[in-house]
C-alpha cells in the first residue's frame, strides 16, 4: 500500500508540473488605453476626379504613440478604411506601416475601394482607423486606437461604352459607339468607316463630358471634366478599327486597318504538321485573340510536326471552294519565313502550305494589320 502510495504522489507531482508548464503567459492591458495619435485627415469632404487618378486624394497623418510599459519598446501602426454605416460588410484590410506615421490614397485608389460600396457619384461616410501596436517581449499591451471620419463620391472608372465624335472637313458631326472586347478593362474598339475628320471621345452619349481628347502627341489621351478639348486628327478614307485604353498605364487611341476575314474572328488551325489533324475547323485548332489591346493579333498554341503541312482554315465547309491562309511559297518554313498574303481560294494560287522544320510545342501568331501582314512562329511554354 505505501509503494502505491508514493507512486500516486509522483504521478500527482508530474501532472503539476505539466499543469504549471502550460499556464497561460501572463499578459498587461489597460482597459481604457489613452489616445495618444489623434488622426486627422487632410480634408472631411471630397469628390473623386478620374482626370486625377494618380494624384494624391486624401491623406492621414497622427502623432506617435508610446508604450505604457518601456518607452524603449518598438511601436508599429497599420490603418484601415471601412463605410462608418456598415463596418462589418465594407471594409479593407489594415494596411501595414511599419513605423510611419502617414498614409495617402489617390483618387484611383479610393475610387477603387468605395466602387465596391456604393455607386458612382453617390456619396458615403468613410471612417478611417489607425492603430498600434507595442511590441513588448514580456507583456502584451492592448493597441490604441484612433479613428476620423470623411465623406467621399467616387467616378465609373469604365463605363460600359464611350463615343467617337466625329467632325468631318465639311463640318458634319457623327458619333460611333465603342465597347469593351472584355467587360471590366477598360479597353474600347470599335469599326466602322471613316473619312478625314477630327475627333475625340465621349463618355456619355448626346453630352460633352467627360471627354477623352488629344493630349498633344497624337497618339496619348487627356481627361476632361471641362475646358477646351484638343482634337485627333484623321487623313485616312474607308473602313478602320479604334482601340481606345483608358487605363493609366497606357491612355492612348490607336486607328488601324484590320483586314476583315470572311466570318468574323474565325481561324483554324488545320494539317498533320500540327497536333489537330486534318480535321476541319476543329474547336482544338481555333486561334484566339489573347489581348484586347491587339484585335489584329490572332494566335494558335500547340504541337508542331516537323516534315507535316499546315494551312489556316476561314470557317467555311470546304476544302476547295472556300477561303484560306495559304503559305507564301510551297513547303514555307514558319520559323524563318515570315510573310504573310491575304486569304484567297486555293484556285487562285495553289495549296501552298507551310511545313515546319522543328517539333514541340509553338506559337503561331497571324498580324492581319493591313499595313504590316506578317507571322511569328516562337517557342512556347
Amino acid at each position: 500500500m505505501k509503494k502505491i502510495f508514493y507512486q500516486i504522489m509522483g504521478l500527482c507531482s508530474i501532472l503539476g508540473v505539466a499543469t504549471a508548464c502550460n499556464e497561460d503567459p501572463e499578459y498587461f492591458t489597460l482597459d481604457e488605453q489613452p489616445d495618444e495619435m489623434h488622426i486627422v485627415a487632410s480634408t472631411d469632404k471630397l469628390v473623386l476626379d478620374k482626370g486625377k487618378e494618380d494624384e494624391t486624394a486624401i491623406t492621414f497623418t497622427w502623432d506617435a504613440a508610446s508604450s505604457p510599459v518601456n518607452e524603449t519598446d518598438l511601436v508599429t501602426y497599420s490603418l484601415r478604411l471601412y463605410a462608418t454605416a456598415n463596418k462589418s460588410a465594407n471594409n479593407t484590410d489594415f494596411y501595414e506601416l511599419d513605423t510611419d506615421r502617414k498614409k495617402s490614397f489617390t483618387h484611383d485608389e479610393l475610387n477603387a475601394i468605395i466602387g465596391t460600396w456604393v455607386l458612382p457619384g453617390q456619396e458615403v461616410k468613410v471612417t478611417a482607423q489607425v492603430v498600434c501596436t507595442v511590441h513588448n517581449a514580456d507583456k502584451y499591451i492592448k493597441p490604441e486606437s484612433s479613428t476620423v471620419e470623411f465623406t467621399v463620391s467616387g467616378y465609373e472608372k469604365y463605363p460600359t461604352y464611350i463615343y467617337i465624335h466625329m467632325t468631318d472637313n465639311e463640318g458634319k458631326v457623327s458619333t460611333q459607339r465603342l465597347g469593351q472586347r472584355n467587360m471590366g478593362t477598360g479597353i474600347y474598339e470599335g469599326t466602322f468607316d471613316v473619312t478625314p475628320c477630327a475627333y475625340h471621345f465621349i463618355t456619355v452619349a448626346g453630352g460633352d463630358y467627360p471627354a477623352y481628347g488629344n493630349s498633344g502627341d497624337g497618339l496619348h489621351m487627356v481627361y476632361l471634366n471641362e475646358g477646351e478639348i484638343t482634337e485627333f486628327t484623321n487623313t485616312e478614307t474607308g473602313r478602320r478599327t479604334f482601340i481606345v485604353d483608358t487605363n493609366n498605364d497606357y491612355n492612348d487611341c490607336r486607328m488601324m486597318e484590320i483586314l476583315e476575314l470572311p466570318v468574323p474572328e474565325t481561324m483554324y488551325m488545320v494539317g498533320n504538321g500540327c497536333s489537330v489533324g486534318w480535321t476541319l475547323n476543329s474547336g482544338d485548332g481555333l486561334f484566339k485573340i489573347e489581348n484586347a489591346r491587339n484585335p489584329h493579333l490572332y494566335s494558335w498554341t500547340g504541337e508542331f510536326n516537323a516534315g507535316g503541312e499546315i494551312k489556316i482554315s476561314l470557317g467555311g465547309s470546304s476544302w476547295g471552294e472556300d477561303p484560306f491562309f495559304f503559305a507564301p511559297e510551297a513547303a514555307t518554313d514558319p520559323l524563318t519565313n515570315h510573310d504573310l498574303t491575304k486569304h484567297r481560294l486555293e484556285k487562285d494560287g495553289g495549296d501552298l502550305k507551310w511545313v515546319p522544320t522543328v517539333s514541340g510545342r509553338y506559337k503561331f501568331t497571324f498580324c492581319l494589320d493591313v499595313k504590316d501582314m506578317h507571322t511569328e512562329f516562337v517557342p512556347a511554354n
